[in-house]
């Protein structure tokens, strides 16, 4: 699967983005935590890592990863006033995790790029706590074309989702919409 190209990195921090994939609504929709240690999987320029560092505060953390470093480049520029956000390079299957460090994997329009879909949710199942939470924001499959996101044939349907969030080893607690352009698939990390 192609990953988003980093030469159009500046349409995805433009205002217009607000009015159908509004950071505050979608982090607010995962109940995270205050406390809450949370690593933002394919974070690019940051769209939701301060959101998420809002919801975790007072004494959370948001480690905020991706596979480009040029994303993270971005994301470093513009984090000067969030201590609790610490950038890493990452695998698109290897996460510069520990085994069980964080209480949240915030997952949002990066699973359809994955060209290994399962391993990347059996990494994310590896990084979480027991009883941690995965929250997967997909692009819903029957937007039209016309519409913000990708091309209809890398979008994935919910069912698709659950299913290999299943196999990696979670039980799905809830999918629903979250914005007009997409869906959230909430599960939970139990042990094996």
């Amino acid at each position: 699967m192609a990953k988003f190209d980093v030469s159009k990195a500046a349409i995805l921090d433009e205002s217009g983005r607000f009015e159908w994939n509004n950071p505050a609504q979608i982090v607010a929709a995962c109940e995270i935590a205050p406390g809450s240690r949370v690593a933002e999987i394919g974070c690019g320029t940051g769209w939701f890592t301060f959101e998420l560092e809002r919801a975790a505060r007072p004494r959370g953390m948001v480690y905020a990863l991706d596979t480009q470093s040029a994303m993270l480049q971005i994301l470093e520029t513009k984090r000067q006033n969030y201590e609790r956000v610490l950038t890493l390079p990452c695998g698109e299957n290897e996460f510069e995790l520990d085994d069980s460090e964080v209480d949240v994997v915030f997952h949002a329009n990066v699973l359809h790029e994955c060209s290994a879909a399962k391993a990347h949710l059996r990494e994310a199942f590896r990084v979480l706590k027991n009883g941690g939470r995965l929250v997967v924001v997909e692009w819903r499959p029957e937007a039209d074309e016309n519409l913000p996101g990708p091309a209809q044939g890398s979008r994935l349907a919910p069912e698709t989702v659950e299913n290999w969030m299943r196999e990696a080893g979670f039980i799905v607690r809830e999918t629903r919409e979250v914005g007009p352009f997409h869906y959230g698939v909430f599960a939970v990390k139990t042990e094996r």
